[in-house]
């Protein structure tokens, strides 16, 4: 029995609205299941957010959330369910909070993001310049010919620097060899406090790392 190209499209038609109503519906479902947990969180004051995996995790405009708001902020993989959740959640929230709360939080926002000191990266004395300067007039050139067959060497160091700015467990990764990577050890235990990092107004304890050239011309 032949099938007509008519009635084959009309299959296929039939077919094709089918899967999209039962798309719809398992969407509209999940939607509804957003909605009411919504609903549920925001009656126990358990505010959130979502959004797709982003970088930098410290962010201003979750912080000012958080601190201001009580909104917590999340990361996922899929938005469906939560495009739902959140669409609720903000306005069950700026019945809270006002209609224009996330304006203000984002006024907040780059009102701190301008303050001194409140996100800021540890800083050498001078500048990166200077730290490499420091470094290269303590290390001991003659002993570093004798052991190196190049004429310029790379290395890359990693120490940490508390609150105070104080440098501390210094480590070589991808070193030269055991000899002057122990020399460079011995320097960076030498170095100065530097300027601390800072994160969301208060100095933090982090990890520094850099490449270290060591021209030997």
């Amino acid at each position: 029995m032949q099938v007509s190209g008519h009635n084959m499209r009309t299959s296929v038609l039939t077919v094709l609205s089918f899967i999209l109503t039962l798309s719809l519906t398992f969407a509209q479902t999940d939607c509804k299941k957003a909605y009411e947990r919504a609903k549920l969180d925001f009656n126990n004051s358990n505010y959130s957010f979502h959004s797709e995996e982003m970088l930098p995790v410290e962010n201003t405009y979750f912080y000012v959330l958080g601190k201001y708001y009580n909104i917590n902020w999340y990361f996922t993989d899929s938005l469906d369910y939560y495009n739902c959740y959140d669409s609720l959640m903000t306005v069950l929230l700026k019945g809270k909070y006002g209609l224009n709360f996330l304006d203000r939080a984002r006024t907040i926002t780059d009102s701190l993001d301008n303050s001194l000191n409140w996100r800021k990266e540890a800083r050498f004395p001078g500048g990166q310049k200077e730290l490499f300067k420091f470094i290269s007039s303590r290390l001991i050139r003659e002993s570093i010919k004798v052991d190196s067959v190049r004429t310029k060497t790379r290395l890359f160091v990693q120490f940490e620097i508390d609150s105070n700015g104080k440098v501390s467990n210094p480590k070589v990764w991808r070193g030269i060899n055991q000899k002057i990577d122990r020399m460079v050890i011995d320097v960076i235990k030498q170095l100065p406090n530097f300027e601390p990092a800072y994160l969301y107004g208060k100095p933090i304890r982090l990890s520094y790392g850099t490449t270290i050239n060591i021209d030997l011309d």
